[in-house]
């Protein structure tokens, strides 16, 4: 596990906590920008989830159904929020991706993902759940739905198929990257909010209520120093008393 964070001496805690079953319900990761916060918090909401049955759990290469979800950031047991600009990370994934595809690099797959999971980086803080009730859903979900409907054509598990029986449309893999990158620097700017809402972090409350199917839920907050006082204020009252199937991740420069 966390085989994808490197030069971080923290996982080795994480890995005892979780191997321990020592692991607390709110985690604060806190380092200068680029430093990995996220990664680590994605592979860690990943390992509570992971359902297989190797040798380590929590192994990359598991292929579960639920480390496949998290790979691809679509777990129903994730949410993340705070703002952040997603773009750069977002454009230099894709130069990554279509150099790999155009020049038949063996890491094709991997740039795949990397692109993949820097756009739902973004999207994911548009999810639903925070939404609720609010009166802009319709606005930001006619932003989304083109953004979804070209990562389903850009999965990953897809087009390593159609580039094993050559069938790979170079062209326009290339002209969907264009345009979803377009889509994304839309979303930002037009959506992106500066600070954290109280809405978001109450209707993140109700959520966490729920139990999950299968595994841990974990909400990640991103650049939780950003929060006001009555979002600080929301989320204390939750962090006081967790529910027991919540991991609550903060980072923070």
């Amino acid at each position: 596990m966390f085989e994808n964070v490197l030069y971080q001496n923290a996982v080795k805690n994480l890995a005892s906590n979780l191997h321990n079953n020592m692991l607390p319900n709110s985690i604060l990761f806190s380092g200068p920008a680029s430093s990995g916060k996220l990664t680590c918090a994605l592979e860690l909401a990943r390992v509570l989830s992971c359902q297989g049955n190797g040798k380590v759990r929590g192994d990359w290469n598991c292929t579960c159904p639920s480390c496949l979800k998290n790979k691809a950031l679509v777990s129903q047991n994730l949410l993340i929020t705070g703002p952040k600009n997603c773009f750069l990370e977002i454009a230099a994934s894709r130069e990554t991706f279509l150099s790999a595809l155009t020049q038949n690099k063996p890491y094709l797959q991997a740039a795949n993902y990397l692109f993949v999971r820097s756009v739902r980086k973004l999207t994911s803080r548009f999810n639903p759940v925070f939404y609720e009730g609010e009166d802009n859903i319709q606005k930001i979900s006619a932003l989304i739905q083109p953004i979804d409907q070209i990562l389903e054509d850009l999965d990953p598990l897809k087009i390593s198929e159609q580039y094993k029986n050559g069938k790979i449309d170079v062209e326009q893999i290339t002209k969907l990257a264009d345009e979803l990158l377009s889509l994304c620097e839309k979303l930002e700017t037009s959506s992106m909010k500066a600070s954290i809402l109280i809405s978001h972090i109450r209707n993140a409350s109700k959520w966490a209520q729920y139990t999950a199917v299968e595994g841990k839920k974990v909400l990640i907050i991103e650049n939780a120093d950003k929060m006001n006082d009555s979002s600080r204020n929301a989320l204390l009252k939750i962090l006081e008393e967790p529910p027991e199937n919540m991991i609550f991740i903060l980072t923070t420069e």
